[in-house]
């Protein structure tokens, strides 16, 4: 069997603001199908790494690739999807349909002032179907509940057919229910399309049943495994100062 390609790879990586160090020498590799979950406590570096990694924020030091480019020379970003924190906060009265929003996932390879054709209207079903948002095409975002909402980012983010999709806490502000689904479909993605996912999360308990790796941020990289590793890592509690396998566990107990 070919050994897997490495999307993201991370070398001693250090960014700070002003004096405050955020990020320090940290190493970390995504293999292409993997599902890796990155995990940390509260001013670990998380979206700061994810800026990093998009090109947003430039690190004072250490080495970034892409798909086998470093990042300064990286340029084909329809490979990159990306669903911000919070991004699911279209108000009732937002003057966009749940297809104009999907279509601007596009804009990248039509430019803003281009008539979209046949075939990239069919591209913005597909990715509302994949989703299982195609029957509200014409309906308005914002009349959507918050987990539809993200269904359809999602949708907008895989419109371009990236290989490598960033999420960063896209549960936020939905409710317990809509978020498992939410993670049935991320793990759908990874499984049937073989989507490569990198998922920031705070809902420790309730990620780890669905990645299939972790990575623990604190300033730098303290673990990378498998889930089965992680939720059975004795050393986790001091990164986050409470026990995480004790979240873990009661998120087991609830789901019952």
């Amino acid at each position: 069997m070919a050994k897997a390609s490495t999307i993201v790879e991370v070398n001693n990586l250090t960014y700070q603001y002003t004096d405050r160090p955020v990020l320090q020498n940290l190493n970390l590799s995504i293999e292409e199908g993997s599902f890796l979950g990155l995990v940390g406590p509260n001013g670990s570096g998380k979206s700061t790494l994810i800026k990093c990694i998009l090109g947003l924020i430039k690190p004072q030091a250490g080495k970034l690739s892409l798909f086998g480019s470093e990042l300064h020379r990286f340029d084909d970003w329809s490979k990159v999807g990306y669903v911000s924190q919070r991004a699911n906060r279209f108000n009732a009265g937002f003057p966009a349909t749940v297809f104009e929003v999907v279509s601007m996932g596009l804009f990248g390879q039509l430019g803003l002032f281009r008539f979209m054709k046949r075939n990239d209207r069919n591209k913005v079903m597909q990715a509302l179907k994949t989703v299982e948002m195609d029957a509200y095409a014409k309906q308005p975002i914002g009349k959507l509940s918050g987990g539809q909402q993200q269904r359809v980012l999602i949708a907008r983010a895989l419109v371009s057919e990236p290989t490598l999709l960033i999420l960063d806490e896209p549960t936020v502000g939905i409710d317990a229910t809509s978020a498992r689904r939410f993670y049935d479909l991320l793990r759908k993605l990874n499984q049937d399309q073989g989507l490569t996912l990198l998922l920031v999360s705070h809902d420790v308990g309730t990620m780890t049943k669905y990645v299939t790796n972790v990575a623990c941020l604190n300033k730098s990289i303290h673990f990378h495994g498998t889930a089965h590793e992680f939720e059975t890592n004795p050393n986790l509690s001091s990164l986050y100062g409470y026990d995480v396998q004790h979240i873990i566990h009661e998120h087991e107990e609830i789901a019952k």
